[in-house]
Parts: C-alpha cells; structure tokens; sequence
C-alpha cells in the first residue's frame, strides 16, 4: 500500500512537470482538488482506484458509467460524474479526473509524451501515447461491445481509431482543467481532456457529429468504457 500511495503521491508531481499551461481565463470558477483516493491492491498486478478496476500486467483499464446524450451537439466521448461539460457528451463515467488520470499512468500512459491543444478546437494534431477505447453494454442478456469510434459519425462518414492520452492541462494557478470541466474523453481538441482524438473529429464543424443511434443503447443505459495502451 506504501508504494500505491507514492505512485499517487507522485501523480501531481507529474503532471505538473510536463503539462501545458492554458493561459486563457476559465469562466466557469474554481474546484477544490479531491481528495487522494482510496486504491486497493487485488493482487496480480490489479488494482481498484475508486470504481476504476485496472490490470496493470495487461495495460488496461475498465470503469462503468451510463449514456447521457444521444443529441448533437457532441464535443467529448465522456464527462465525470455530473461533469460541468455533460451536457456535449455521450457518456458519464463513474469516476473523476484524478482517479482517471491515475488509472492512465498506472496503465504505463506517459505525460512527458503528451501534446494537448493549445485551445479549444486547435486544429494542430495533438499527440501522446496511442489507445484503444472499447464500449461494452448489455443488450437481451448478451454482451454487445463496440469500439468507441464507432459510436459516432463525422457528417455521415466514419471516425477514424486514433486515441491518443493527452493528460489534460493545468492553469498558471494551479488548477488542473480535467477536474475543472469534468472532461475525460473529448475529439475537438480541448486542453482540458485527459484523452483526445489525434487528428481530432468535427473541427470547425460545431453540431456535425453525431451518435449512431443504430447501434448506441438508450440514454439511461450502464455501459463499461475499456481503456488499453496500444503497442
């Protein structure tokens, strides 16, 4: 448990040390950074930080959430619980950015690697260590899973997979972006998301994207988001 809690103890540290720091005043106030959370040793290389179960042998990670939006328009895959920018995304996860960002750095995701978007909707590729995003659901007693691209059209075409951890931003202050907005999982290039979308999805096109509602469960419906670092 000492070394668990060194590796959280170091995540700040991290972060800070290689983060961009946005420049441009936030609007919307801010939080309170939360408190270090509790993370359990299962054995095997697994650990549970929150309701976030990660395989640290396998380089993944699992948590559960629920779909919240179906609508356009569509900014960010996925928000923390009750995260200030739901409102333009598809899924809510159960955790919040500092446990997610902990789960991406146990996984083996490098913030030294990391290109944010200098701002919101940088049309400049971002860059980082490269993933794959799996969406699981169940549907009549089966479990459907979807990668998370294919959830979404780009003005009726199709999204390409090219994830990319970029580990959010900090403020000149202090304040991490990730906790601020509640932004986990976004594809317009923000400085605030934790992961983004490499070449980024619907620049300069607010509205056009879209969730495939031939395939996307209801809003309402559980899902799991699966996070693994690509080879």
């Amino acid at each position: 448990m000492r070394q668990i809690n060194f590796i959280y103890s170091a995540l700040i540290g991290v972060l800070v040390s290689s983060a961009t720091f946005a420049e441009a005043p936030l609007e919307y106030g801010s939080q309170p950074m939360p408190p270090q959370p509790e993370i359990r040793d299962l054995g095997g290389q697994r650990y549970q930080v929150g309701s976030i179960e990660i395989n640290k042998a396998e380089r993944n990670f699992t948590v559960p959430g629920k779909v919240i939006r179906s609508e356009p328009p569509l900014e960010f895959l996925a928000v923390t619980k009750e995260g200030y920018k739901s409102y333009e995304s598809l899924l809510e996860l159960e955790t919040n950015a500092v446990e997610f960002n902990l789960a991406c750095i146990l996984i083996g995701l490098d913030a030294k690697k990391a290109k944010p978007a200098s701002f919101h909707f940088d049309k400049e590729p971002v860059a980082g260590d490269k993933l794959e995003l799996w969406i699981s659901w169940d549907s009549s007693g089966k479990t459907v899973r979807y990668r998370a691209e294919e959830l979404l059209t780009a003005a009726g075409g199709q999204v390409s997979h090219e994830w990319v951890y970029t580990g959010s931003t900090f403020t000149p202050d202090g304040r991490y972006l990730a906790h601020m907005d509640g932004t986990l999982i976004g594809f317009v290039h923000d400085p605030a998301s934790i992961i983004e979308h490499r070449e980024g999805i619907g620049l300069g096109a607010f509205g056009t994207i879209e969730a495939r509602k031939d395939v996307l469960p209801s809003v309402g419906t559980p899902i799991r988001l699966l996070v693994q670092k690509s080879n």
